[in-house]
């Protein structure tokens, strides 16, 4: 199969998907319907999962509220955003990893497709503690100029 035979968003995602398995940045894209259409490696580690069929909007991965209690599953960004169509950032949320609490910060974005209707949301999120990196990822990058 050629890339261009293949549909537009599953095109941008074949194309970008390296580039976004190598951020330390947990990316997930849901469909409109809420299916995991796309994880990337930062993402699947961070919430402890290896592969998309263990991600859904059915399945809250843990992920805990502010108060330490149960996310619902209406609390979740990504919900939130698809219901809404607006973008829902700089929200918090825990996770338990191993018995140890971990704060991601979560932005999901609308993104509608040509025709202007909702056509998926993408959610970005890391640790909020300076300097932790997903699991598996090496130290900290060098920064320009040294």
């Amino acid at each position: 199969m050629l890339m261009t035979d293949l549909p537009a968003g599953v095109d941008t995602l074949v194309r970008y998907g390296e580039l976004l398995s190598g951020l330390d940045i947990g990316i997930l894209s849901h469909s409109s319907d809420g299916i995991v259409e796309y994880a990337n490696d930062a993402a699947r580690d961070w919430l402890g999962v290896g592969g998309l069929s263990e991600l859904g909007l059915d399945n809250t991965w843990s992920l805990l509220d502010a108060d330490g209690e149960h996310l619902a599953l209406s609390q979740l960004p990504a919900v939130q955003a698809l219901c809404a169509g607006e973008p829902v950032t700089g929200r918090v949320v825990g996770r338990l990893r191993g018995g140890e609490l971990h704060l991601l910060r979560m932005d999901a974005i609308p993104v509608p497709g040509f025709d202007g209707r909702l056509e998926r949301v993408v959610t970005a999120f890391r640790d909020v503690r300076a300097g932790w990196r997903a699991p598996g990822k090496g130290g900290a990058g060098a920064s320009c100029g040294e």
